[in-house]
């Protein structure tokens, strides 16, 4: 089951995070997640969403509803816990994602992720993203510091 998140699940995702196996989990701590999810929500930017199964927070994901064009958001993060990976998590969430979008009248979504993720690539590469471009130096960690953002139609 699908179902929208506030501030009070911030220690559930933070978990996720924690155990995603994302690049960044190697140099981050329950607490740098926490810190970086209490700012998420306090700026109020994105909407979060997460996948929820026998009353255990899996996975989630946010969409930002602004991006630069007309009528387009973003997909800004996405996670699933690593021993759910490969599970169709993943995949659920940004097809509710892209269903919430379009309810809302967006006609295009984007997502960046690190050149360096060819597992990530491949999925949005599966859903039906398209890449659009590189951007080298978009990190701010010095080794696989490049972005690459893709986007799909909606319509």
């Amino acid at each position: 089951m699908i179902v929208k998140l506030s501030s009070k699940h911030l220690n559930q995702l933070a978990r996720i995070d924690l155990e995603s196996s994302h690049q960044m989990s190697s140099h981050l701590n329950l607490d740098d997640y926490k810190e970086m999810l209490r700012h998420r929500f306090e700026e109020k930017h994105e909407v979060f969403f997460g996948f929820k199964e026998k009353n255990e927070l899996k996975g989630y994901i946010t969409i930002r509803l602004f991006f630069p064009g007309y009528k387009h958001c973003e997909i800004y993060w996405l996670s699933v816990k690593s021993k759910y990976h490969g599970k169709g998590i993943g995949t659920k969430l940004v097809k509710f994602v892209e269903t919430h979008a379009k309810q809302r009248g967006f006609g295009k979504i984007f997502a960046y992720t690190n050149k360096a993720m060819k597992r990530t690539r491949k999925f949005y590469e599966k859903l039906g993203y398209k890449l659009i471009n590189e951007f080298p130096g978009y990190y701010s960690y010095p080794e696989n510091d490049t972005a690459v953002l893709y986007g799909k139609d909606l319509l």
